[in-house]
């Protein structure tokens, strides 16, 4: 049901087709309304003609939603580009490109909206399209097939590429491998990327670096480690990474499994948040005394399972949570002086869920 209050969409990818981590029960794309003056989710229509839809990126203009199908290659892995229209609630499926890769687990733009970065997680390749003017990916992509391995038997015999992300003056891109426990840096050149990388991270043996995010000056950034359960704290330069402080995402009495999924940092750049799954928190850090005195504000349940993903939007009052296996969405009110979360009525029923991306309306 459209509610006349709300000024933003919501749209959530969610598992449609089940993998050996994931026992699916989603039905595709889901676009929802949101009112960021109180916090509440409307229902609204459902996209169901995409598999696997894990994982999405808007661009700026909003116009455009790119998509993966988190498949094994064999399977039909591949990246869908629908154009958006937010205020209709309303996708169109303008183009479909191989994923060149198994289980593409993340999707993202260059800081010009020139290149479209995926991210293969079970091949460990990371791939660039080259945008034309209309937002579209050309035929031929670039594929950079990572090698290596670390020291986790069961998990890290390969690469396992997880986030592309662009650094903030336009030059490179950051690649998380949690196969090899590696950041990489590679320079963007042309329509493409480097085949070499110019500045590689190691993180520690056996964390499995996953996700990072920037601070919004683009100063420094976090690395969130999916087993290693704690973050890094770098300080960005064109010639040096440095890092400079890490800090565990748990309590220290918890003796669970271990598996951080997302990083975010506020837009005021005060505060970062990361989930946890199997604690099935949101944990809150305060950066207000820069990133090498990081201080925990504090753990958050999710009120479900498996908090894959989670979203601040852009007013940075409200976090939405979207809980895997729990098949629901949380919302949260972020405290804008302190960076604590509250819960903000009742949780969202979505089966599923994993990414979730958020776009005004008016």
């Amino acid at each position: 049901m459209t509610d006349s209050s709300d000024d933003s969409l919501l749209i959530v990818g969610t598992y449609t087709h089940s993998l050996p981590h994931v026992v699916a029960r989603g039905r595709g794309l889901h676009l929802l309304g949101f009112n960021t003056k109180t916090g509440k989710i409307t229902d609204g229509p459902v996209v169901e003609t995409v598999r696997n839809p894990t994982y999405l990126a808007v661009s700026k203009d909003a116009s455009r939603l790119y998509s993966v199908q988190e498949l094994a290659e064999e399977d039909g892995s591949a990246i869908d580009v629908f154009a958006l229209d937010a205020k209709g609630r309303k996708l169109t499926h303008l183009a479909k490109r191989d994923a060149q890769g198994g289980w593409p687990c993340h999707v993202g733009l260059d800081q010009d909206e020139r290149r479209l970065f995926v991210s293969n997680y079970l091949t460990g390749s990371f791939v660039t399209y080259p945008l034309d003017a209309e937002g579209l990916p050309h035929e031929e992509g670039h594929k950079l097939q990572r090698e290596g391995s670390s020291v986790n038997p069961d998990r890290q015999t390969g690469p396992h590429v997880h986030h592309g992300v662009p650094t903030p003056d336009g030059q490179h891109v950051l690649i998380c491998d949690a196969g090899t426990d590696e950041v990489a840096r590679h320079r963007l050149e042309g329509d493409t990327i480097a085949e070499e990388a110019d500045l590689v991270l190691k993180s520690d043996p056996g964390t499995l670096p996953r996700h990072l995010a920037f601070l919004p000056d683009g100063s420094g950034f976090i690395v969130v480690h999916e087993l290693g359960a704690k973050v890094d704290a770098y300080l960005y330069g064109a010639d040096e990474i440095k890092r400079v402080s890490e800090l565990s995402t748990l309590p220290a009495d918890w003796s669970g499994p271990k598996s951080g999924a997302t990083i975010r940092i506020h837009p005021s750049g005060r505060f970062a948040y990361t989930s946890n799954r199997g604690h099935d928190s949101i944990f809150g850090i305060d950066l207000g005394n820069g990133l090498d005195k990081m201080t925990p504000i504090g753990w958050w349940s999710t009120r479900g399972a498996a908090p894959r993903d989670f979203i601040i939007d852009p007013t940075g009052h409200f976090l939405i949570a979207a809980n895997q296996d729990g098949h629901n969405l949380t919302v949260y009110r972020i405290d804008q002086d302190s960076g604590a979360l509250e819960v903000v009525g009742e949780d969202f029923a979505v089966e599923s869920p994993v990414c979730v991306a958020i776009v005004k309306t008016h």
